[in-house]
């Protein structure tokens, strides 16, 4: 079956021998009897693990997963660089706090690093 589009949760498949990807022997006479082709909808909330919304290989979902790999190495430097994985303190409000210095000296590091890789005539004393 060959993706389709989406209807809200519903992920749509169609005959891929209507859609001219594969010739099947048979035609579509074994799977529907309109010129259509047979169309199958499948609820993403069924099986959340197999099935995505947006779907795998389309160029939305390409989109978020080029993003989650931006969190990841976010997060990846958090805990390498900036020690938010060996944490000495207690309380939700405290490790909060933490983290967000963190995340506040990793933004302030890549706009200094971004500033003086940008402006060559600027040489910092």
């Amino acid at each position: 079956m060959v993706y389709w589009g989406c209807d809200k949760n519903f992920l749509k498949f169609r005959c891929p021998h209507a859609l001219g990807k594969v010739d099947c022997p048979n035609g579509m006479a074994w799977c529907s009897s309109s010129n259509y082709g047979m169309v199958v909808k499948i609820n993403v909330k069924d099986d959340l693990r197999r099935f995505s919304l947006p779907h795998r290989g389309t160029k939305r979902w390409e989109e978020l997963y080029d993003k989650r790999t931006s969190v990841e190495r976010c997060n990846s430097r958090l805990k390498e660089n900036l020690t938010a994985n060996d944490l000495h303190i207690r309380g939700i409000k405290k490790v909060t706090a933490y983290i967000y210095l963190n995340a506040i000296v990793l933004l302030a590091t890549a706009l200094a690093s971004k500033k003086i890789n940008c402006s060559p005539q600027q040489k910092v004393a």
